[in-house]
């Protein structure tokens, strides 16, 4: 993702590989230029980012948008290290669990 200064500049032969989208956090606007193949997980993050200003909102008495986006941040992060630390595990079991039935059908 690059910024704006880089967007009005551009970066050589990359720029036909890239695209200009605009996406929206806390009611603000924001034009990016990113790669075709990371505009799905920018708009869910928005999303996701947006969402969770909602729901501080509406449990919280917190108005300031600074500090909606720092607790938004704080929880959608938290939320992806924590999901990040639990696949590599259901991964991981899941293969032993392959290989123990592959040991279980070769001993008989």
């Amino acid at each position: 993702m690059l910024g704006a200064d880089e967007q009005l500049m551009g970066t050589g032969a990359n720029t036909t590989e890239e695209r200009a989208i605009r996406i929206e956090l806390a009611g603000r606007a924001y034009p990016l230029t990113i790669h075709p193949d990371e505009e799905e997980n920018i708009r869910t993050a928005a999303n996701e980012i947006n969402e969770s200003i909602n729901r501080l909102k509406a449990s919280y008495p917190l108005t300031d948008k600074q500090d909606l986006l720092a607790m938004a941040a704080l929880e959608v992060t938290t939320r992806a290290l924590n999901l990040a630390k639990t696949q590599p595990v259901n991964i991981d079991q899941a293969v032993l669990d392959e290989l123990d039935l592959l040991l279980k059908d070769l001993a008989g």
